[in-house]
């Protein structure tokens, strides 16, 4: 039989023993007669005694500090946030606490850790730059902290694992549908190679299309490096992917890396090459879902920005409270395609809460 709201008292008065025994039995503190451990053992056993998680970490006085760091696009982040904050709604009574820090550039985030670090158990990190956070973080560690990479890894370093997309993969899916829905011809690439992620799915796209026909793949245009595009930055976007659908007349597909995909559609409006020019990209905003129906965008890839808040967080707070051992150091997110076909699956994010 189950019994979910048995407690100590209950198994002790049950057994004609005291809570302190039963006590030292279920949490193995020892100094217990061996006839009496075997009895209380059995009795849980049969009554499917489930210790109450909350209670045990009172008992422990676990207080736990994860710190975390990143710097993302807003609509990214926001997923990202609503990760974060159902795992800590699940576990901030079981003594885990967050320091939240959101960077907007490479230097500020170094400046947030080191701000935060005294006041950290460990530190969930989104590496941004990658050089100058690696001896950072290997300082963390030494000094007995547990450090976790998500969507950025930090691989050269001895954090605990990383949980993410597996970029290069990525850009080969891409490889794959883009074939599938332009004609040979032309690609043009938005994206920086001078970015670690950008460089995998530059790299993983251009292995996986030429299996599939002859394109001739333009060298991949940075346009910006600005997360946030709107007013006049926005407006240069545009015109740079304009004049680059202008200089190219047999560019058949646009496939873009970055934060530039909505500025990439509004060039694909202005120019009249909707249809004509497929253009495929990567996360799912509420501004892109329109783009989407329109198709306008043929498809983006998802990489479950939800769970890439959720599990990092929960996997670190487990290792420490619970000596839960991690099973591997890598933890790979889905791709996942979303087209016009199966938007109404994803609208709104839903499927990941």
């Amino acid at each position: 039989m189950e019994m979910k709201n048995v407690t100590i008292s209950d198994i002790a008065e049950d057994l004609n023993l005291s809570r302190s025994t039963i006590d030292r039995v279920i949490n193995r503190r020892g100094s217990v007669a061996k006839d009496t451990e075997e009895k209380v053992l059995n009795y849980i056993e049969k009554i499917n005694y489930k210790p109450n998680k909350a209670a045990k970490h009172l008992a422990k006085k676990t207080n736990y500090t994860i710190g975390i760091s990143y710097f993302f696009p807003e609509g990214f982040a926001a997923e990202i946030k609503q990760g974060i904050n159902k795992i800590y709604d699940e576990l901030s009574h079981y003594g885990l606490n967050i320091i939240l820090k959101e960077a907007h550039s490479a230097s500020q985030q170094m400046e947030q850790l080191e701000e935060m670090e005294p006041e950290i158990d460990a530190l969930m990190l989104a590496a941004w730059n990658q050089a100058g956070l690696n001896d950072f973080v290997e300082r963390l560690i030494e000094n007995g902290k547990k450090v976790a990479t998500f969507n950025r890894d930090l691989p050269q370093s001895n954090r605990l694992f990383y949980f993410g997309c597996d970029y290069y993969q990525a850009g080969r899916l891409c490889g794959e549908l883009m074939a599938g829905f332009a004609e040979e011809g032309s690609v043009a690439i938005i994206g920086d190679i001078n970015d670690k992620t950008g460089f995998k799915r530059i790299s993983g796209f251009k292995a996986s299309i030429q299996n599939f026909g002859n394109y001739n793949i333009l060298s991949p245009q940075k346009i910006t490096q600005n997360y946030d595009l709107d007013g006049e930055l926005n407006r240069n976007a545009i015109k740079k992917i304009k004049k680059i659908i202008r200089n190219n007349r047999n560019l058949t597909a646009i496939y873009v890396v970055n934060q530039t995909l909505n500025a990439a559609a509004e060039a694909l409006e202005q120019s009249g090459k909707v249809g004509e020019i497929k253009l495929i990209g990567y996360d799912l905003f509420e501004e892109t879902i329109e783009l989407i129906e329109k198709k306008i965008v043929q498809a983006v890839i998802c990489q479950e920005p939800f769970n890439q808040g959720y599990y990092p967080i929960k996997m670190l707070f487990e290792n420490f409270a619970d000596d839960r051992r991690l099973q591997k150091e890598r933890y790979i997110t889905k791709l996942e395609i979303v087209m016009k076909e199966n938007l109404k699956y994803y609208h709104g994010y839903n499927y990941l809460i």
